[in-house]
């Protein structure tokens, strides 16, 4: 499914790969891109980052300075993420954006399954090169784009959907028309709450089984992870391509529900690889599926705009999860906080299903 892309669709998901491998600070999602498409400001946002990130490395225990200029760098970084997004769906169509997103995700996370090992060597007697490496990874992103993708030499056939075609107006009287997109947004939220979950509520879950010994089972886990997504996300997205994008995401939401169920119901080690095969498979889909079905649905004049305000929306239903399951943990324990995520994952993956079913019924009714 990745063969005969656009050379372009190779060298970001090179660049992404480059970023994963960099990634030695904190998971983030970023692919850096030219400002060919005129997202120059978002550009210059990635350079502040990088320049703030290896600014850190010159005094990597400075205890004010670190913590500030990491809070601004990814600052920067993060005004990107929405135009990084477009530039993604801009450089697909209907036919192949299965195929360039996952081959973007799957680069990622190819990296980051290296970075964090490089991380690991580096934390405690080179710590500074923590700092110089994510911002050089940054750096280095920047340049595999800005001197190796030629947009203006790659043509895009123009969509036959209505809903991909350029409008006028605001954002805001975008997404009026479209509601369902704000709906779809809500949804994803609760999906991302129970992604979320891998990285938050699970290794205080193996701390609290295991004692020492479960930081090194967690690390363990999220290798194993990161090495499963680059196996099953072909694979995984070649099975789902007949379904549409909101049904992959309800089959997510199943997948969250049976992983959390079993490491619930039956807390031991090979059980928790067993969940974590449905976790990632669930994450795969989420990862693809949500930026497929935002591109699928957005008029390409608008598609950055619409990132921004339904990421920023997803963002502020998110902040206070990571309260809020910090809270649950704390007052009634880990049997009611799996029980909270996997309702949530319930909620979520029942109104995806609906959202599916409307949309075969939209196109039936404009086949007719």
């Amino acid at each position: 499914m990745y063969k005969g892309l656009h050379r372009n669709i190779y060298y970001v998901a090179l660049a992404r790969m480059i970023l994963g491998m960099g990634n030695f600070i904190i998971p983030f999602l970023v692919l850096l891109f030219t400002d060919k498409l005129g997202y120059s400001a978002s550009l210059a946002g990635e350079c502040v980052g990088a320049i703030l990130l290896l600014v850190c490395g010159f005094a990597p225990d400075a205890p004010v300075m670190v913590p500030a200029f990491l809070f601004a760098a990814y600052f920067f970084i993060g005004v990107a993420l929405p135009a990084s997004n477009a530039l993604v769906a801009d450089l697909s169509h209907a036919g192949n954006r299965d195929a360039v997103m996952s081959l973007s995700y799957l680069a990622y996370n190819l990296g980051s399954a290296i970075g964090p090992i490089l991380a690991g060597y580096l934390f405690w007697q080179h710590t500074e090169w923590i700092f110089f490496g994510n911002g050089l990874a940054v750096l280095v992103g920047i340049l595999v784009v800005a001197f190796l993708v030629n947009v203006t030499e790659q043509a895009v056939p123009e969509s036959d959907s209505d809903l991909e075609r350029a409008v006028e107006g605001s954002v805001w009287s975008v997404l009026k028309s479209r509601p369902y997109l704000i709906v779809f947004t809500l949804l994803c939220g609760m999906l991302w709450f129970a992604l979320n979950q891998m990285t938050m509520a699970s290794p205080l879950y193996l701390s609290h089984l295991f004692g020492q010994e479960g930081p090194v089972r967690f690390g363990q886990l999220m290798t194993y992870a990161c090495v499963l997504v680059v196996i099953i996300t072909p694979l995984l997205l070649r099975a789902t391509s007949g379904n549409t994008e909101t049904m992959a995401l309800a089959y997510a939401g199943l997948l969250f529900v049976l992983g959390y169920g079993l490491v619930m119901l039956a807390p031991t080690i090979p059980v928790h690889f067993l969940a974590w095969f449905f976790l990632s498979a669930g994450e795969v889909l989420v990862l693809t599926k949500e930026g497929v079905y935002l591109a699928n649905n957005s008029p390409a004049s608008h598609r950055g705009r619409i990132q921004g305000v339904l990421i920023t929306l997803l963002s502020l239903l998110l902040m206070p999860s990571f309260v809020l399951i910090g809270y649950v943990i704390d007052t009634f324990g880990y049997s009611v906080t799996w029980s909270l995520v996997i309702a949530m994952a319930v909620c979520a993956s029942i109104g995806m299903l609906l959202l599916s079913v409307r949309e075969k019924t939209r196109l039936a009714a404009t086949s007719s």
